[in-house]
């Protein structure tokens, strides 16, 4: 099947998501679209599709470049549930990163909820502990082969050559934030660091942090 990607504005999301019959991914959409308005403008950047030869709405993302070309920033994927388990998501997340090589973009970044971690552990990517709010924080070096290449890229890189000169800014990330958390997130955490074992990397990174201070 043909597929490409297109970017809607916020008048073609709202048409794009008001076609989603399931009402988790309706909801999940409308919290993206809520999420969006607070925080970017539309005029700058809106959200990629994946569309298929029939123009049907596959898989969106909310994502965006910063200003010095520096960072990709993936903000919001989703499928909806009528279109999962077909590699849509992975496939518009592969597309987005190479269009990002294009712009000589270096880096990725992103958090993911519990639920999302299977999706990001099967495509290579590691964690270096829970951002403010309890989801697992990644922020990595794009591979040259794209998508496809950050299990090769985590295999052959050390801690040290994943984090380059960000020690600091993903450690204030990352620090402390494990104590902030109740009971049942505790207790989720604790099942999820079973899951992630070598893929999260906090230890690692604490210690370089502390090698840094001395």
């Amino acid at each position: 099947m043909h597929t490409r990607i297109e970017t809607l504005g916020r008048d073609e999301y709202i048409a794009s998501i008001a076609t989603i019959d399931d009402s988790q991914s309706r909801r999940f959409a409308d919290q993206a679209l809520a999420w969006w308005d607070r925080h970017f403008s539309w005029s700058t950047q809106g959200c990629d599709v994946l569309v298929d030869e029939d123009d049907s709405h596959l898989c969106y993302i909310f994502s965006k470049t910063d200003r010095y070309n520096e960072y990709l920033t993936v903000y919001n994927l989703f499928t909806p549930q009528d279109e999962r388990r077909n590699g849509y998501a992975q496939e518009l997340l592969g597309l987005i990163v190479t269009r990002s090589l294009q712009h000589h973009v270096r880096r990725i970044t992103f958090s993911s909820v519990s639920d999302s971690l299977d999706f990001y552990l099967a495509l290579g990517f590691v964690f270096w502990g829970l951002n403010d709010i309890g989801d697992y924080y990644c922020d990595l070096p794009i591979p040259a082969q794209g998508l496809g290449g950050f299990e090769e890229m985590i295999r052959t890189l050390d801690v040290e050559g994943l984090i380059g000169k960000k020690l600091e800014k993903i450690y204030a990330k990352v620090h402390d934030n494990e104590i902030k958390l109740t009971p049942t997130q505790l207790l989720r955490y604790e099942n999820d660091r079973l899951k992630l074992g070598s893929k999260c990397s906090f230890e690692t990174l604490s210690t370089l942090k502390e090698n840094s201070c001395t």
